[in-house]
């Protein structure tokens, strides 16, 4: 599994079971269907050097070396779950359900 595989910050489908999502609890309106919080890449390559392969090492682009690689620069935002945290107080952060249901399942057991 390389790091390109565990980047989704979206898994309340996973969370929520596909029988508790909105549309079928009858509530209406527009929902922000994502995990609450915020994750940097940086955050993300590190849970998979701790929990997958603690050789994994990476390089980070400075902004200006970013912006000649890309098409439009890169905007961060997060989204509001507050809805989405008031009906389903149980859903994890972003963080926590990409430890939860992609990096404890996918540990690797290292030798200390």
């Amino acid at each position: 599994m390389g790091p390109s595989s565990v980047t989704p910050t979206n898994s309340s489908s996973t969370q929520l079971g596909h029988r508790s999502l909105p549309s079928t609890q009858s509530l209406t309106g527009i929902w922000n269907l994502t995990n609450p919080g915020v994750i940097s890449h940086n955050e993300i390559l590190e849970m998979y050097r701790d929990y997958v392969n603690p050789n994994f090492a990476w390089e980070n682009f400075t902004i200006e070396e970013q912006n000649k690689i890309l098409a439009a620069p890169r905007c961060n935002n997060e989204m509001d779950a507050t809805k989405l945290k008031s009906e389903f107080p149980h859903l994890l952060s972003a963080k926590e359900s990409l430890v939860k249901y992609v990096f404890e399942p996918n540990k690797k057991i290292i030798a200390a």
